[in-house]
Protein backbone atom coordinates (compact mmCIF):
# COMPACT_ATOMS: atom_id res chain seq x y z
CA UNK A 1 0.00 0.00 0.00
CA UNK A 2 1.11 3.51 -0.83
CA UNK A 3 -0.55 6.66 0.39
CA UNK A 4 -0.57 10.41 0.07
CA UNK A 5 -1.74 12.77 2.82
CA UNK A 6 -3.20 16.22 2.16
CA UNK A 7 -4.35 18.62 4.84
CA UNK A 8 -6.98 21.16 3.80
CA UNK A 9 -7.92 23.25 6.80
CA UNK A 10 -9.71 21.03 9.31
CA UNK A 11 -9.88 18.11 6.84
CA UNK A 12 -7.19 15.48 6.28
CA UNK A 13 -7.51 13.54 3.01
CA UNK A 14 -5.58 10.31 2.58
CA UNK A 15 -5.36 8.64 -0.83
CA UNK A 16 -4.70 4.89 -0.50
CA UNK A 17 -3.23 2.97 -3.45
CA UNK A 18 -2.52 -0.70 -4.06
CA UNK A 19 -3.55 -3.33 -1.52
CA UNK A 20 -4.69 -2.95 2.08
CA UNK A 21 -3.58 -6.19 3.73
CA UNK A 22 -1.67 -7.38 6.79
CA UNK A 23 1.54 -6.19 5.12
CA UNK A 24 0.12 -2.64 5.25
CA UNK A 25 -0.13 -2.72 9.03
CA UNK A 26 2.90 -0.55 9.88
CA UNK A 27 2.20 2.13 7.27
CA UNK A 28 -1.50 2.24 8.09
CA UNK A 29 -0.79 2.62 11.81
CA UNK A 30 1.30 5.71 10.97
CA UNK A 31 -1.79 7.14 9.27
CA UNK A 32 -3.91 6.33 12.32
CA UNK A 33 -1.43 7.90 14.74
CA UNK A 34 -1.88 11.17 12.85
CA UNK A 35 -5.56 11.25 13.89
CA UNK A 36 -4.73 11.62 17.54
CA UNK A 37 -3.10 15.03 17.37
CA UNK A 38 -6.31 17.05 17.24
CA UNK A 39 -5.14 19.12 14.26
CA UNK A 40 -8.25 18.31 12.19
CA UNK A 41 -11.90 17.37 12.68
CA UNK A 42 -12.53 15.26 9.55
CA UNK A 43 -10.55 12.50 7.88
CA UNK A 44 -11.35 11.13 4.43
CA UNK A 45 -9.85 7.84 3.26
CA UNK A 46 -9.99 7.96 -0.55
CA UNK A 47 -10.19 4.32 -1.70
CA UNK A 48 -10.57 5.03 -5.42
CA UNK A 49 -7.06 3.75 -6.22
CA UNK A 50 -7.14 0.86 -3.74
CA UNK A 51 -7.25 -2.36 -5.77
CA UNK A 52 -7.64 -4.98 -3.04
CA UNK A 53 -8.60 -5.34 0.61
CA UNK A 54 -8.65 -8.51 2.73
CA UNK A 55 -9.97 -9.24 6.22
CA UNK A 56 -6.84 -7.78 7.80
CA UNK A 57 -7.38 -4.60 5.79
CA UNK A 58 -10.97 -4.43 7.03
CA UNK A 59 -9.58 -4.81 10.54
CA UNK A 60 -7.32 -1.82 9.92
CA UNK A 61 -10.38 0.21 8.92
CA UNK A 62 -12.02 -0.78 12.23
CA UNK A 63 -8.89 0.36 14.04
CA UNK A 64 -9.00 3.67 12.16
CA UNK A 65 -12.67 4.12 13.04
CA UNK A 66 -12.04 3.41 16.74
CA UNK A 67 -9.14 5.87 16.80
CA UNK A 68 -11.22 8.50 15.01
CA UNK A 69 -14.06 8.09 17.49
CA UNK A 70 -11.71 8.43 20.48
CA UNK A 71 -10.15 11.53 18.90
CA UNK A 72 -13.54 13.00 17.91
CA UNK A 73 -12.61 12.94 14.24
CA UNK A 74 -15.30 12.20 11.64
CA UNK A 75 -13.98 9.39 9.43
CA UNK A 76 -15.34 8.83 5.92
CA UNK A 77 -14.51 6.36 3.19
CA UNK A 78 -14.63 7.74 -0.34
CA UNK A 79 -15.18 6.06 -3.71
CA UNK A 80 -14.35 2.39 -3.11
CA UNK A 81 -14.52 0.43 -6.36
CA UNK A 82 -14.36 -3.17 -7.60
CA UNK A 83 -13.34 -5.78 -5.04
CA UNK A 84 -12.87 -3.13 -2.33
CA UNK A 85 -16.45 -1.91 -2.73
CA UNK A 86 -17.74 -5.48 -2.71
CA UNK A 87 -15.91 -6.23 0.56
CA UNK A 88 -17.25 -3.05 2.17
CA UNK A 89 -20.80 -3.86 1.08
CA UNK A 90 -20.67 -7.57 1.99
CA UNK A 91 -19.23 -6.83 5.42
CA UNK A 92 -21.68 -3.90 5.80
CA UNK A 93 -18.85 -1.54 6.77
CA UNK A 94 -20.83 1.28 5.21
CA UNK A 95 -23.24 0.95 8.15
CA UNK A 96 -20.39 1.52 10.62
CA UNK A 97 -18.22 4.05 8.76
CA UNK A 98 -19.76 6.69 6.51
CA UNK A 99 -19.00 5.73 2.92
CA UNK A 100 -19.44 7.95 -0.13
CA UNK A 101 -19.93 5.47 -2.98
Amino acid sequence: MNYTVRNQGAVREIDLRGQLTFESNDDFRKIIEGMEGGAFTDCVLNLESLDFIDSAGLGLLVLANNTANRSRVKLRLRRPRGQVREMIEISEFHTIITCDF
